[in-house]
């Protein structure tokens, strides 16, 4: 059955969610804290995770993949973690210790996410520490890191800054000195506040980052069941303001897949 999108579903306690690749996994959600951030899915984290499948599950192979390593930021329920760790790659899911401790860690540790075909491991990471200073669990989830990952991250400016300093560190812990290529997704409630962060990724940090088309991620989001979907979502009202970006220092969008 295709996944609702987030908003539908956010008073939902329990989820069983069909990743990308066909798995199904309960999604442990919170709604009842008065903040809730983090703890119930959210429309980034779903769009995110079909085009990661998209891109990776066509341009590698499970073999390739099990060899490498993935860190998502502010991983809140886990569900690109998740979706990371059916592709096959070793994935280390952060957020917050009370997220750990709670939604995070039980998805990350349920059978079903044990089953899938990548080590997963959920760990806390604070942005507003030191970069140089920050603790990983031992390996396979610790640095070089192959691609990093954040979705719905971006909306509050104190965390802007702490947010672009983390990826940038984590991206210069990429495999054989070369930058990690990045993911993000977020939605475009306040331009200002994105466009903001965008310039400061480029100017302040060198990242080459570049939109994925709307049409693209569309067709992506349209996939029906019977196609191979997940989402089905043909009311583009259903994730509006919803972009996808990715790129990585001195490289811009997929051409990293090239090199």
């Amino acid at each position: 059955m295709p996944n609702l999108p987030a908003h539908a579903t956010k008073e939902e306690q329990l989820l069983e969610y069909t990743l990308p690749d066909g798995s199904i996994v309960p999604i442990v959600q919170d709604s009842s804290l008065p903040d809730s951030t983090g703890r119930t899915v959210w429309l980034g984290a779903q769009v995110l995770s079909v085009y990661l499948h998209d891109l990776l599950a066509t341009s590698s192979s499970l073999s390739s993949r099990s060899t490498q390593r993935a860190i998502d930021l502010g991983s809140g329920t886990g569900l690109v973690a998740l979706s990371l760790a059916a592709l096959g790659y070793h994935t280390l899911a952060t957020d917050l210790p009370a997220l750990v401790d709670g939604v995070l860690g039980t998805n990350c540790a349920s059978s079903a996410a044990s089953s899938l075909p990548g080590p997963l491991c959920a760990a806390p990471l604070d942005w507003f520490e030191d970069a140089e200073a920050l603790s990983f669990p031992p390996a396979p989830h610790a640095p070089p890191f192959d691609l990093v990952t954040s979705a719905d991250t971006v909306y509050d400016p104190s965390l802007c800054a702490p947010l672009l300093r983390t990826i940038a560190h984590l991206s210069l812990l990429g495999r054989h000195s070369i930058p990690a290529p990045v993911f993000l997704a977020l939605e475009r409630r306040d331009p200002l506040l994105v466009e903001a962060f965008l310039a400061a990724a480029r100017d302040e940090h060198g990242f080459k980052l570049a939109r994925v088309e709307h049409a693209k991620l569309r067709r992506l989001v349209e996939r029906r069941e019977a196609e191979g979907g997940t989402l089905g979502w043909e009311d583009e009202g259903d994730w509006e303001g919803v972009e996808l970006s990715t790129g990585r220092s001195g490289y811009a969008g997929e051409n990293w897949m090239a090199t």
